[in-house]
Parts: structure tokens; sequence; C-alpha cells
């Protein structure tokens, strides 16, 4: 599941770079991304956010973790507010989200994770 947040989240800041770079205003309704926790909506992870069969120890994962997440950080405080709130890019489940709700999806999603997790931990011996 570490993995898959940090593919999921260097995938997301990617797209909001590029979106900020080379995309057009086009301002879409807030959406319910909230939603997002509810565990009890399966989802199918897109393939490639799909961890492949390689090995990696929880301190090298925690790493992609946290540069994932210097990245984001990093775009999101060098855009203009505006153009957070004005350009957007598809979610596959939300459909058209602006790029702020995109950086608040991710705070979501690793909820919905971490309820998984604990679910996991619940159920072992």
């Amino acid at each position: 599941m570490l993995e898959h947040l940090y593919l999921i989240e260097t995938s997301i800041a990617a797209m909001i770079a590029h979106t900020l770079k080379h995309g057009e205003s086009q301002p879409v309704e807030e959406k319910p991304i909230h939603l997002t926790v509810d565990r009890s909506k399966k989802v199918e992870a897109p393939d490639f956010a799909r961890p492949d069969n390689r090995f990696f120890t929880r301190h090298e994962l925690e790493g992609k973790l946290h540069q994932s997440r210097q990245r984001l950080r990093q775009i999101t405080e060098q855009a203009n507010p505006a153009d957070l709130e004005a350009k957007s890019f598809p979610h596959p489940i939300f459909g058209p989200l602006n790029l702020k709700q995109w950086v608040e999806f991710v705070g979501y999603h690793e909820q919905r994770h971490l309820a998984q997790i604990e679910e996991i931990k619940a159920q072992l011996p």
C-alpha cells in the first residue's frame, strides 16, 4: 500500500505540474472528494498505480513517500492560487477536479488506505 500511495502521489504531482504549465483555465464545480474515505465502495487501482513485485524495505518506501510529498508541496507552494482553482484535469471516479481538489484528494486517499491498513491489522492473529 505504501508503494501504491507513492505511485499515486507522484502521478498527481506530475499532472498538477503539467496542468499548471500547459493547461487552460477550465473551472469546474467542486466534487464530494471526501467520499474517497468510504471503504464500502471498492475501487480498482489504475495500472500505473499498482505496485510491481519488487521488494522495498519500509525505510525505502518511507523515503519515496517523503520525496513525493516534498515534490507535491514544492509544486503547490510555487503555484498561483488562482490557477489551482481555475485549472483542472479528470479523476476516474469524480470527473474533472480542480488542482486544489486534487491536492486535497491526496489526503483523503491516504486516509482511505490507512483505514485499510487498520482493517488488515485487526484481522492478524
